[in-house]
């Protein structure tokens, strides 16, 4: 393979940690660090005793999201039993407390100050995702010193610089409020979520107006969450849970964060899929101007050592010249702009994995390359090729016209019915 290709694929390695609140083996992509050029960052962590992240508010120049599921995919909504407590503002003066009972999505939009973030109780493990993105994980604090001068601090985000977001006796960080204080502690008990109350595809992906289901009632509360303003609202997401019809191969429920469509103004758009059995996934195409991060993980994220598959990945200029790469190990592949990819062929699965693609935009769509030879040639345009796009924005549902697809499977190819051998022994075949 070409090394402007192959510099795009890198192998996770699964870090063994030492901290008792974190499951002993995680996986962690260190954007540009693991692969240069690189604008995303994120990590895979699961969290299994409350703890407290990061004393202080810190904040970034560019958006970060930050994922709450339950552990145990394919289901993070019945998987799903803990509390979280996340403080975010405009400012350091308008602080407001977030209470998360539910798997939830939240947008830190750029420059938003946010934390402490407080795991306050965890029934069972918690999936935690950082995204940040930025090839780098950094942070700005603000800081004050006894003589009551005030400065902003950056540092690259390590274990060594956030135990540095505590005080020390020259500096003190600057003080915060939060405007929707109300002293409680703990909003729920083991048990307390109820996963066939989550709110469903249905009221989100074709909800009028696209009006958001921050807080939902999925969860039996001891008392009431403390209100958010409406500004803050619109950056907090009770995820969906979504019924799909693929079939055994790809088991439902899912979870996804459908960019724009779920969260006005956010630029990302990602999927929680599992895949258990073998598909081919998509033709040649390539998105235009947007970044694309896929990452092939363990279906178990308590266990990330335990990839058991063969994955084929296609790469190239255009789809005349497309080369391929071999996956048989945790891997994310970064898929810069204008760079043709698919398909994706999914091979001796013995065990289930699990499929992420991240896309860095509201809106996920894609180009492909048709041939306009013969009839199909319009007159005003006489060259063999078309480039035809087809993303969110403008994909209905095949079945009724005035809903929104969600890429439920109903109208797609059944996988579980093709011999995936006969197949590639013909596809072979063709080559020769």
């Amino acid at each position: 393979m070409q090394e402007k290709f192959e510099k795009l694929f890198h192998e996770l390695e699964i870090e063994h940690m030492s901290e008792d609140w974190l499951n002993p083996e995680q996986v962690y992509f260190r954007g540009s660090q693991d692969i240069p050029g690189a604008n995303l960052h994120c990590g895979f962590q699961v969290i299994t005793k409350p703890v407290e992240l990061l004393t202080e508010p810190h904040f970034h120049t560019y958006d970060e999201h930050i994922v709450i599921l339950g552990a145990d995919f394919p289901d993070v909504f019945k998987s799903f039993d803990a509390e979280v407590h996340f403080y975010m503002g405009r400012t350091l003066e308008t602080m407001e407390k977030i209470v998360i009972t539910e798997p939830t999505i939240l947008r830190v939009p750029k420059n938003y100050w946010h934390g402490p973030l407080k795991i306050v109780r965890t029934g069972k493990p918690v999936y935690f995702q950082a995204v940040l993105f930025n090839g780098e994980a950094d942070y700005i604090k603000l800081t004050e010193s006894v003589h009551g001068k005030r400065r902003y601090i950056f540092e690259p985000e390590t274990e060594e610089s956030s135990r540095r977001l505590l005080d020390t006796p020259e500096t003190k960080n600057v003080p915060w409020t939060v405007i929707n204080k109300d002293g409680v502690e703990r909003y729920t008990e083991d048990g307390a979520y109820d996963d066939t109350k989550a709110p469903d595809s249905k009221t989100c992906v074709i909800r009028p107006g696209y009006t958001m289901i921050s807080y939902s009632d999925a969860a039996k509360l001891l008392c009431e969450k403390p209100a958010l303003t409406e500004e803050m609202y619109k950056n907090v997401l009770a995820v969906p849970r979504e019924e799909t019809q693929w079939g055994a191969w790809c088991p439902s429920p899912q979870a996804y964060f459908r960019g724009d469509i779920y969260m006005e103004g956010s630029y990302y758009n990602v999927g929680f899929q599992v895949f258990a059995g073998a598909n081919d996934m998509e033709e040649p195409h390539f998105h235009q101007a947007v970044d694309e991060y896929i990452f092939f993980l363990s279906a178990d994220p308590k266990h990330p050592e335990e990839f058991d598959a063969e994955i084929e990945f296609e790469i190239g200029d255009d789809p005349d010249h497309m080369e391929s790469r071999m996956i048989t190990k945790p891997t994310v592949v970064c898929l810069p702009p204008n760079v043709w990819h698919c398909p994706i062929r999914f091979r001796k699965m013995n065990k289930p994995l699990i499929f992420q693609a991240c896309f860095l935009d509201g809106t996920w769509g894609t180009i492909v390359r048709r041939e306009t030879t013969g009839e199909n040639t319009p007159q005003y345009f006489d060259r063999q090729y078309t480039y035809e796009y087809m993303g969110d924005n403008v994909r209905f549902c095949k079945f009724d016209k005035n809903k929104r697809c969600n890429i439920c499977g109903a109208c797609f190819p059944k996988m579980d019915e093709i011999d995936f051998d006969k197949l590639d022994e013909e596809r072979k075949k063709n080559k020769e």
